[in-house]
């Protein structure tokens, strides 16, 4: 049987006062609420994993009223757009199925067991490493387009370093692969590119973050601990790398 950590206790514990706090009369009524609109003001967070998307959705959780944060919901929410896809075939047409109720039925669940944010300047922050272009399609389809969609980029000398330390179980080869496979899927989704590396401060994360406000705001403080590792990189990730990179410079 696994050893219980001192973390582990601790973070069963955040957990369990997350679900508490959704319980509440006022949180109940917020929940209510955006379930019941047809458009949220929701910002959506991607990348790689080990990219820095964690400290930037914590940064906006703390302006928003709800968030989630890798909930690896991408295979279910995959599938609903590729139904979608199918259901659109002239071919498929006498297939009854009310659509729209999914896409309520499915909202209203994700909003009903979101975390609870700290501020009201957003509706939520959906934050997914590895995000999928038809898993972002069925966002889109839930809540409109977000008002900003962000993606974080990490050179793959860092990446591989902070990589091989989180997911020690996974080959390099199939870290290298998930490197190329997240940014090509920035191709086909798009946004605003961060990029985190060991130059970034707090205040330059908040002027990235303008128009939201964070005066009075309590801020998780910013350390980048990140190392290099540029041997176990490949070609392809740095191809992939200098792609986005390009993009991003040429929009400066």
């Amino acid at each position: 049987m696994p050893k219980t950590s001192m973390k582990d206790v601790t973070d069963s514990a955040k957990r369990s006062i997350l679900r508490l706090a959704r319980k509440t009369p006022g949180e109940r009524a917020v929940r209510e609420e955006l379930a019941a609109q047809k458009k949220l003001r929701w910002w959506c967070v991607y990348g790689s994993t080990r990219s820095g998307t964690t400290y930037i959705s914590r940064l906006a959780k703390s302006c928003a009223k709800l968030w989630t944060g890798d909930w690896r919901m991408g295979e279910f929410l995959v599938g609903i757009e590729a139904w979608r896809e199918l259901r659109a075939s002239p071919a498929h047409e006498h297939i009854e199925f009310d659509f729209e109720r999914l896409l309520r039925d499915v909202s209203r669940n994700i909003i009903d067991n979101a975390y609870s944010g700290d501020g009201d300047q957003l509706d939520f922050v959906y934050k997914q490493a590895a995000l999928r272009p038809r898993e972002y399609k069925t966002l889109v389809n839930m809540w409109g387009e977000p008002q900003r969609l962000i993606f974080c980029l990490r050179e793959p000398a860092g990446f591989i370093a902070s990589a091989k330390k989180k997911f020690p179980m996974r080959t390099v080869e199939n870290l290298q692969d998930h490197y190329v496979m997240c940014l090509d899927y920035y191709h086909k989704i798009g946004g605003e590119i961060y990029e985190y590396n060991d130059e970034l401060t707090l205040e330059e994360y908040k002027e990235f973050l303008k128009p939201l406000d964070f005066t009075e705001v309590e801020l998780p403080s910013f350390r980048f601990k990140g190392v290099q590792e540029e041997a176990d990189t490949s070609q392809a990730m740095w191809d992939a790398y200098n792609k986005v990179k390009a993009i991003a410079d040429s929009r400066r």
